[in-house]
């Protein structure tokens, strides 16, 4: 296991023990998406955590081969996106250069609709920086590391500044992390996952 999924793990705790972690077919998930692999730590990640939010805020998503459909689903950018002009802004004019919004693969989003991608277009997946769709700042920002770093530099701030548009999840030091699964399931039982207690119905 990556030193920094560790770290993640010491500050994001499962909200619901034993409820957490997904099985991917990598392999097909890889053919579907057109890449060779994916990221050691984003599988880490899947695996330990699976789909789902860190505090209802940040979203992460999987592979889910033959099922694109699905909420919380790793894929490319829509071809809506791809033909928008506010999807071509870059906070860094030279970044936009050296990367093709078709290279990108979208493995989370956040409330504030930013979108969170990585620059997949190096033949090693180890290698794809994160890069972020800021709704609120700008365009497209992308950052030298991978997924499980970047969610390590949100939580404890080590990025010069917020590297999304809201705050919410900015220098918070511990959060807590809700699976996909779990949360429809509490849902259907009428549960607020978050808090335990029933929802309010109104008939």
């Amino acid at each position: 296991m990556h030193n920094a999924l560790r770290e993640l793990m010491d500050i994001v705790s499962l909200l619901h023990e034993g409820g957490a972690g997904d099985e991917v077919d990598w392999e097909a998930a890889a053919t579907e998406l057109h890449v060779a692999s994916f990221p050691d730590d984003y599988r880490e990640f899947a695996s330990v955590f699976g789909a789902g939010s860190i505090e209802d805020s940040l979203f992460v998503s999987i592979p889910r081969p033959g099922s694109a459909g699905v909420p919380l689903t790793t894929g490319r950018l829509p071809d809506t996106a791809l033909r928008s002009e506010s999807m071509r802004v870059w906070q860094d004019p030279g970044a936009g250069s050296r990367s093709r919004l078709e290279d990108m693969l979208v493995w989370g989003r956040t409330n504030s609709a930013d979108t969170l991608c990585w620059v997949a277009s190096d033949p090693d997946p180890d290698r794809w920086p994160v890069a972020v769709w800021e709704r609120q700042g700008g365009g497209w920002k992308v950052h030298d590391c991978g997924i499980v770093e970047f969610l390590l530099g949100l939580l404890r701030g080590d990025f010069s500044e917020c590297p999304v548009s809201d705050e919410v999840l900015w220098r918070v030091q511990s959060a807590r992390f809700l699976n996909f699964r779990d949360e429809e399931r509490f849902l259907d039982e009428g549960v607020d996952p978050w808090t335990g207690r029933p929802l309010n119905r109104f008939d």
